[in-house]
């Protein structure tokens, strides 16, 4: 062979190789490029799918459910527009007691993506897992103070001589023992947890959605077979908007549903039924609040998690109110200034002060706190659009006379005469956007739950909270909810569950 043909032999076979290696490279480069534009066309369907899920969700909130609606998220007028333009598939299932499944899909291209999605209307606020819980300083002061149940503020946490926890303690910010020591489960360091996530707590300022809730769901307040509040209270011409309210062994207060009263509530006695009642100013309780026909026992058994179950289950038809205060919730008689007086004044005028910064909590010394600068966005804590200063008397006593109350007993003249700074029985869910403040009396023990932006109780003896674990979210987060009292919320629909692919949840 001649060098001539060598060279094209070698040509040639230098060309094949190129070629197929060509060719090859040009495969894998086309495949690439359409593996790139399936995961493109994948996450365009998911976000489609996503908007899918949002539209579900706003319908939920307003009432507008459909079984299945298929929509794309184009604009009228607006120019075309490659996501603008592919459909979006939606079913809405009414799983009963406000669950609701969503499922949400979309194609784009080859590829397709479909989400599944549990959630609940109107849910509970976290806020009321707890025995006391505090928007702003947490304080156990008092080797006399015992806790049934984790507690939790959203500031500070400060524990003195020796207090008791029989839970967990969370803080926002630290917890200090003040080297006192802490007993109980509370006192074991697993059980604390300082820097743990703020929570928000409900504003009842715009009271109209709870006012409609009452409406719709026909809530009223009776005592001895007389309809004192049907469904709103105040919002008649004729009605002052405050209300007295007694009840007896006999004659309890039966709470049924959601109420309103749109000024203040001078409350106690026996009660009974299921429900909660919001009050646009202060709610008074003036001497014992305790349920006619409440649970067996304050607490289960024991914390384990059987115990408690089969305690919520046991006692799910019992006596369960809620007490919501726009402003704040006065215990005893504050016109006490001898002898057996109120006192609680000391530590409840010197709390208050929306001057807290942009975190929203007092004493934490972060961005505009206590510059002397009202900044609504950050420290309008009750959205009144005012700053509120300190507590002062005017925060305190009833916005009326006791005797332009509605059904104020006969011949009394006063709040004195019918409230006393001997309380030792509080059974219900305390809910307030300001204070929770007042004088009890001995071995007080409260029954539910303490939620409060402040709080200033002055006890003597002893004080014992027991948290109702029937309020307690994990009953109410699902189709499986035990009670609901229509309690304050914090949002309008939460997530339970987020899933992608056509799953039956």
């Amino acid at each position: 062979m001649n060098k001539k043909g060598v060279a094209l032999i070698t040509t040639m076979t230098f060309l094949t190789v190129l070629f197929l290696g060509g060719s090859s490279y040009l495969y894998m480069v086309t495949e690439e490029s359409r593996h790139t534009e399936r995961q493109l066309d994948m996450q365009k369907a998911f976000f489609l799918a996503e908007s899918g899920v949002e539209r579900a969700i706003w319908r939920i909130v307003n009432d507008n459910t459909v079984t299945s609606e298929t929509f794309k998220i184009k604009g009228s007028g607006e120019p075309d527009n490659y996501l603008e333009d592919q459909n979006i598939t939606v079913t809405i299932t009414d799983k009963g007691s406000d669950v609701y499944r969503i499922s949400s899909s979309s194609q784009v291209g080859s590829s397709s993506k479909t989400l599944t999605v549990l959630v609940r209307k109107n849910p509970p606020a976290k806020i009321f897992d707890y025995a006391y819980f505090i928007n702003n300083w947490g304080w156990f002061y008092g080797y006399g103070i015992t806790a049934n149940g984790d507690v939790r503020s959203n500031g500070r946490f400060d524990l003195r001589n020796n207090p008791r926890v029989e839970g967990d303690i969370y803080a926002g910010f630290e917890i200090d023992d003040g080297d006192d020591g802490i007993r109980g489960s509370g006192g074991d360091p697993e059980n604390q947890h300082p820097d743990s996530e703020i929570l928000e707590m409900p504003n009842l300022y715009h009271m109209s959605y709870y006012e409609t809730l009452a409406e719709t769901k026909g809530g009223s307040v009776v005592v001895n077979g007389v309809t004192l509040i049907d469904a709103v209270f105040g919002d008649d011409v004729g009605e002052s908007g405050n209300i007295v309210l007694i009840g007896t062994d006999t004659d309890p207060i039966e709470i049924n549903g959601p109420v309103v009263v749109t000024g203040d509530i001078v409350i106690k006695g026996n009660i009974t039924g299921q429900g909660c009642i919001y009050a646009g100013r202060n709610i008074y309780l003036a001497d014992e609040v305790q349920y006619d026909d409440g649970p067996s026992s304050p607490r289960p058994s024991s914390s384990n998690p059987t115990d408690i179950d089969n305690w919520v289950i046991a006692n799910k038809d019992k006596d369960l109110v809620g007490f919501a205060a726009t402003e704040s919730i006065i215990l005893g008689n504050y016109t006490a200034t001898s002898g057996d007086r109120w006192y609680a004044e000391n530590w409840l005028f010197g709390m208050g002060d929306e001057d807290v910064g942009q975190d929203g909590i007092p004493d934490t010394n972060d961005t505009y706190e206590e510059d002397s600068i009202f900044q609504q966005q950050y420290e309008d804590l009750d959205g009144d659009g005012v700053k509120d200063n300190d507590y002062t008397w005017s925060s305190v006593q009833t916005q009326a006379p006791i005797t332009n109350f509605e059904n104020c007993p006969p011949g009394v003249t006063t709040f004195g005469e019918i409230s006393t700074n001997q309380l030792s029985h509080l059974d219900g869910i305390f809910y307030t956007n300001h204070a929770y403040s007042g004088r009890v009396g001995y071995g007080v023990g409260i029954n539910g739950s303490i939620i409060s932006k402040d709080e200033a109780i002055i006890y003597r003896d002893t004080i014992t909270m027991n948290y109702d674990e029937r309020i307690h979210s994990r009953y109410s987060g699902s189709q499986g909810m035990l009670i609901d009292v229509n309690l304050p919320m914090v949002n309008k629909v939460e997530v339970i569950r987020w899933v992608e692919g056509a799953v039956d949840l």
